[in-house]
């Protein structure tokens, strides 16, 4: 394990933690379900750092946020999925493969958003509830979009802007020095 990038991940963990708490101190729960708050910093973390430590970002966002009271259930549980998700898939593509950040993103939003559909539709089936399964689909890609779009604006000028300022390798290889 590298120690850097444990101290990274723990910062972008505890950035999913307080900037939705943010964004609902200024706007209200609605401002965070419609820009999506907590999914920068798993985004961000996991193209930077990779897709093991996306993961982690992932999962940790969500269940210490449950933890400390945001995001509530049963809306935690899908997010749970999505964010982990999108950390695995992001860091993939965009620190594995060293895919464009802006694609690597793309599919991380679209991977993720289908697993947590997946998801929603698999506890509606199980729980029994009669809903429609559009109405999640509906519900689900259209409350998002301002968010996904302040994604697409935000994370890869960022992403790209760490990297060099914290001299971030896209590999978990050590750096030869010449």
């Amino acid at each position: 394990m590298n120690t850097r990038k444990m101290v990274f991940a723990a910062m972008f963990v505890a950035l999913g933690i307080v900037i939705p708490r943010v964004f609902h101190m200024i706007g209200g729960a609605a401002l965070g379900s419609v820009l999506l708050p907590m999914h920068l910093p798993v985004l961000i973390g996991a193209m930077l750092i990779g897709p093991f430590y996306g993961l982690i970002i992932g999962i940790g966002s969500v269940l210490v946020g449950f933890l400390l009271g945001m995001p509530a259930m049963p809306m935690a549980a899908f997010m749970f999925f999505e964010l982990a998700t999108y950390g695995l898939v992001a860091g993939y593509f965009g620190f594995n493969r060293k895919m464009n950040v802006y694609l690597s993103l793309i599919l991380a939003m679209l991977i993720g958003r289908v697993v947590s559909l997946s998801a929603m539709l698999i506890a509606i089936h199980l729980l029994g509830i009669s809903l429609p399964p559009v109405f999640g689909t509906i519900a689900m890609f259209s409350t998002g979009i301002p968010g996904m779009i302040l994604q697409v604006v935000i994370v890869p000028p960022l992403v790209i802007l760490l990297r060099r300022l914290f001299d971030f390798e896209q590999s978990d290889q050590p750096v030869k020095s010449s």
